[in-house]
């Protein structure tokens, strides 16, 4: 064995802080972390529906935070003037829509993929007749070189599309007067909104890993893994071992093994005192899930885990969004369509008396005992 000379042993320079402002050590591992760029459309653009419209069919957090956002935006009571109400008593949708379900509808659509589109057509004297929903999937908007929208296509399928050898057909376009288009949180220069769901995609592809990881855990608890040492290496014995072994397990009886037959039976499982308790994480989803989302979990009706303090504060964080988002709905009706249309506010919460359904323990209340 070599002597080793211990006046070799030499100092690191740990102390050395002379670094490239964003060049550090330890920012070397940020480099790993990928994140898209993004640019914005402004000449054409069609939105992936089927998509979107597959996640919020199959997500119950997508489906459940969705609805409940946009029926908080219409409310109960739609405010209008009787001329207002006079030409909206003429839509008809589809045949059975009533005004409240296209409202809804529209909305909902626009927080799915990111817009939604209406038909809206007009008599000889311009008066508007209709709002008829587009499947969003088949609509593209084109604009000009400034980013003007010019006109809405409807095609068969999407540019991309490679179905087949189908040809990309228009079916009708329309002027921009001739559709009501809403986009959902539009930003910079594009002619289009953005999914709701976009922000929550991964969480909600996370969580639902999870539970698939520990649905197959909690499955090999009834149907374990065995690893079946058997004293023969032939075909035929081999397969009529097998169909043993599968029998009793899919009918759930006991096995009899003749002598000399097995050497042994393994039961393949997660070592003890090594399992990950699934349920932190899963939690930890929900609640990223739910500050993404801007819908709190008691607004979806899920209280339990809130003081009453917090559903208050809750409450009024929701409310002051549902508010403005009233507020850019009816603009829109009003810039597109000139229909001056008003949706109803939540209703006010008194923090100190919680008095939001009437006045049951708030000031009334306070003033009596007085």
């Amino acid at each position: 064995m070599a002597l080793s000379d211990p006046s070799s042993a030499i100092v690191t320079d740990i102390n050395d802080i002379s670094y490239t402002a964003g060049k550090e050590p330890w920012n070397k591992n940020l480099d790993m972390l990928k994140i898209d760029t993004k640019k914005t459309e402004i000449n054409k653009y069609q939105t992936d529906w089927e998509k979107w419209h597959g996640v919020y069919r199959k997500i119950p957090e997508a489906r459940s935070t969705i609805d409940v956002w946009c029926k908080w935006i219409v409310g109960k009571k739609i405010k209008m003037s009787p001329a207002t109400q006079k030409i909206v008593s003429r839509f008809t949708g589809n045949g059975i829509d009533t005004l409240r379900t296209t409202l809804i509808n529209m909305k909902r659509i626009s927080k799915i993929c990111g817009d939604s589109y209406a038909e809206a057509p007009r008599d000889k004297g311009g008066r508007l007749m209709n709002l008829k929903i587009l499947d969003p999937g088949t609509i593209q908007i084109q604009a000009n070189s400034w980013g003007i929208i010019k006109k809405y296509v409807q095609t068969t399928q999407k540019d991309d599309s490679t179905e087949g050898n189908k040809t990309n057909k228009i079916l009708q376009t329309w002027k921009p007067k001739e559709i009501f288009h809403l986009p959902n949180d539009r930003i910079g220069d594009e002619i289009h909104g953005i999914p709701e769901l976009e922000k929550t995609y991964d969480i909600m592809k996370w969580k639902f890993q999870g539970l698939a990881d520990i649905a197959t855990v909690f499955h090999r608890y009834v149907f374990p893994i065995l690893e079946i040492y058997a004293k023969t290496d032939d075909p035929t014995e081999l397969a009529a071992l097998k169909d043993v072994y599968t029998k009793s397990v899919k009918n759930m009886e006991s096995r009899i093994i003749p002598t000399n037959v097995i050497e042994k039976v393994e039961r393949v499982s997660i070592p003890q005192f090594s399992t990950l308790d699934p349920l932190p994480l899963q939690k930890f989803l929900r609640s990223y899930y739910t500050e993404s989302s801007g819908v709190p979990d008691l607004i979806r009706g899920k209280s339990d885990e809130v003081s009453l303090a917090a559903g208050k504060l809750n409450y009024l964080g929701f409310s002051e969004k549902i508010i403005m988002e009233q507020m850019e709905y009816s603009d829109m009706l009003k810039s597109q369509l000139g229909l001056d249309i008003e949706f109803e506010k939540p209703k006010e919460i008194d923090i100190e008396n919680s008095s939001m359904f009437g006045n049951k323990g708030g000031k009334d209340a306070n003033n009596k005992k007085n």
